[in-house]
């Protein structure tokens, strides 16, 4: 256990630092030389500490199970940063592919650990595109072509975000409560991501937060579905 905790600590150190230089070059005159880059940086660091941690638990098939996940996130992770270097609409799309494939896979891995199919499974994503559907009318969000593949996304990020906290609360242990906090992380990031591309803010410095709030939460949600790799428990 403490031998887990030390690799668990230092990982989380290094990273939490990198996304750290991410945050600083989100803000910095150097965006547009190294957004990119520092961002693959932070990518590549969560696959790699998913495979330290794998080897130090010996939880090899989980860990097989997460990857495509992880590394379907990092694919998005390259569209969303050459999105925000240059705006083309390709990339915009080819991100949201990647993310809507890494959320399915995660659903497979989710369901595989409570495979039952509970009504408040459903709930969330009525919810979640009820609510979508309203703040689009209210606060005027601008989706155009994107509309449909925003709401297919939100369908499955929301089906994430249920099971997630459904095996947290009845599945309690430590990998669990790791599992759990990174679909609310998920959440909030994507979430938080309508505000970042579709929502004109007249005070940029709100519009610097919301993209802070964003990139923090998906980060440091991955590194919470890392450290459940450590504790997992069949």
């Amino acid at each position: 256990m403490i031998g887990k905790m030390v690799v668990q600590g230092v990982c989380a150190v290094v990273y939490a630092l990198e996304v750290a230089v991410l945050l600083w070059v989100t803000q910095s005159p150097y965006k547009k030389d190294y957004y990119v880059k520092v961002k693959m940086l932070c990518s590549t660091s969560f696959v790699i500490i998913g495979l330290i941690f794998a080897a130090v638990s010996g939880h090899w098939i989980y860990y097989l199970s997460i990857l495509p996940t992880l590394l379907l996130c990092a694919l998005g992770d390259f569209f969303m940063g050459c999105f925000q270097i240059k705006r083309y609409t390709r990339n915009m799309v080819l991100g949201i592919v990647s993310f809507l494939l890494a959320h399915i896979c995660l659903l497979v891995l989710l369901y595989s650990i409570i495979p039952a199919f509970a009504w408040w499974n459903i709930l969330f994503p009525i919810i979640g595109l009820v609510v979508l559907c309203l703040q689009k009318k209210l606060l005027h969000m601008h989706y155009g072509r994107l509309w449909w593949p925003v709401l297919i996304y939100s369908v499955f990020l929301t089906l994430d975000f249920a099971k997630s906290i459904e095996i947290m609360v009845l599945r309690p242990c430590i990998s669990s409560a790791w599992i759990g906090l990174g679909g609310l992380l998920f959440f909030i990031s994507d979430y938080t991501l309508n505000f970042c591309y579709f929502y004109k803010m007249k005070n940029k410095k709100r519009t610097n937060v919301m993209n802070m709030i964003n990139l923090a939460s998906y980060f440091f949600g991955i590194l919470a579905f890392d450290m459940s790799i450590l504790y997992f428990v069949k």
